[in-house]
Order: C-alpha cells, then structure tokens, then sequence
C-alpha cells in the first residue's frame, strides 16, 4: 500500500480491560490504530474502533476470549511490519519493523536491522515505566520513525 502523503498509525498495546480517554485525544487524527495485544475484553477495542474504524489487533497471552491472529505481517509505504505480542527470543522475522508489547516497557532500538518497537503499556504501569501510547510517523518521502507519548 503507498502513501505518497504522510501516514501516522497510533500503536497501543497491553490495555489490560482499561481505557483510558486520553488515548481518544491522541489518536483522533491517526490513519490506523494497531493493538498489540492484552486487550483482555472486547469493549476496550469497541472504543479504538470508535476513534478509527481502520483497527488491526494480535492476541496477548491474556487474551483468552478475543478471536484475532497472534501475529499479522502487514506493508504500509512500502515498508514491512511484523505485530506480535511477545517478542520472539531467537530469530525475527524477515521485516523492516517488529513491533511488540507484553513487557509494559517502551522499547526504541535496532537489532539484525529490524527496528524493534514497543509503546509500552496503556493500561498497567510497570517497574518505574508510566503507561504510554506510542506512533509510527511517516513524513512524505522520508522513512517512518517512532515516538512513545506518556498517558
């Protein structure tokens, strides 16, 4: 799918059944929101969906009730992006961004040329990390780049 404008995607993940209206606010003006999993129960994704209809969800492990993928791979500007809950420990995907939650902790950084991204949680704080939101921004013929915004 290419964008020749910009493109911002709101990523939020580890909600834990809270919803906070906050993230509302922040992601009025997103073209997608992605949910990395621990939504926990449906209602938390009936308020993304109000906010952007445009919602793709991976499962958590707390995820017991939802029915959605464990991973999605999907290309957006011509980049790849790879959405799981739990980071995989021994060999990433082959994808330009591995975007993850799970650990309640915001994570920025490059390993094997993958651009690991985690926006922390939005629901439950976690060893000293308030909760957060994070944003893929791509600026018109530049590459993405990501941003944690606290709650």
């Amino acid at each position: 799918m290419a964008h020749p404008r910009n493109y911002r995607i709101g990523v939020i993940a580890d909600t834990h059944d809270r919803w906070l209206p906050r993230v509302a606010e922040l992601f009025a003006k997103v073209d997608e929101i992605w949910h990395l999993g621990d939504v926990c129960h449906e209602p938390v994704l009936d308020q993304l969906r109000a906010v952007n209809a445009r919602l793709t969800v991976v499962l958590g492990n707390n995820d017991f009730d939802l029915n959605y993928p464990l991973t999605q791979d999907l290309e957006r500007c011509g980049e790849r992006f790879h959405l799981v809950h739990i980071l995989p420990i021994r060999v990433l995907p082959e994808c330009d961004w591995l975007l993850f939650g799970h650990t309640h902790r915001p994570a920025d950084e490059m390993h094997q040329g993958v651009h690991l991204f985690n926006p922390g949680s939005a629901g439950r704080a976690n060893k000293g990390h308030p909760v957060s939101v994070g944003f893929l921004i791509r600026e018109k013929g530049k590459k993405f780049r990501c941003e944690k915004v606290l709650l």
